[in-house]
């Protein structure tokens, strides 16, 4: 009798193909995890991007509207306006509220967000009646305007009188308005967004009063 030789695999060929197929399911795995990771990445760069052109935006309109106050205190000659390293204060003609009407305070700083990151927030509150300084922004309405920030900084371009040289300062507290005010961010991951620099509209001797033999600066009441 023949006998017929039953066709199949080898216990070494079984082997081999499962590790083939092992080797070939990790390198899938791999390059799918990495495709993912590829796209959350994009995802949170582009979306960061377009809050980063949307704040710049916002902030470029509230500083376009900068309203030349000056404190009720006649012992106080200087703006309404206190530009720090880390925080930005003045006062805007856009009202604090849709309600309401009249001029409002806003505060720009970094706060403490949930959990461990911060948020650039912008606060905005009425003036008192008498507006004496920037107190009711402690309790003004907040809104976000950048998220995950590390933090913020402030730098302002102007002189502080007719005979000196306009120059870069890390604060600005001058009887003058700033020409330029520049932000620059730092994201919760320690990059740094690309500096914004916004132009105020206001001349430097905006808010004073003339007369026909000299100009001065007096504070406007109202």
């Amino acid at each position: 009798m023949r006998r017929t030789r039953q066709a199949g695999f080898t216990l070494i060929e079984l082997v081999v193909a499962v590790s083939l197929l092992a080797v070939m399911m990790v390198l899938l795995y791999s390059g799918l995890t990495f495709a993912f990771r590829s796209w959350d990445a994009g995802e949170l760069n582009g979306r960061r991007e377009t809050d980063r052109r949307l704040g710049e935006n916002f902030l470029r309109r509230e500083l376009t509207e900068l309203f030349p106050m000056r404190w009720k205190d006649p012992m106080t000659l200087r703006f309404a306006l206190d530009g720090q390293r880390q925080t930005l204060r003045f006062v805007s003609s856009r009202p604090p509220d849709v309600a309401m009407g009249g001029l409002s305070l806003v505060g720009l700083a970094v706060e403490p967000g949930p959990g461990r990151t911060s948020n650039l927030v912008m606060r905005r509150a009425m003036p008192d009646d008498r507006a004496l300084d920037f107190a009711p922004l402690e309790k003004g309405t907040a809104t976000v305007l950048l998220e995950d920030v590390d933090s913020v900084t402030f730098s302002y371009f102007g002189s502080d009188s007719d005979m000196a040289d306009p120059r870069w300062s890390d604060t600005w507290t001058q009887a003058r308005i700033p020409q330029l005010i520049r932000m620059s961010v730092r994201n919760g991951d320690g990059t740094e967004l690309p500096a914004m620099t916004f132009r105020v509209t206001l001349g430097a001797e905006a808010g004073c009063l003339e007369n026909s033999f000299q100009r001065v600066c007096s504070p406007r009441r109202s």
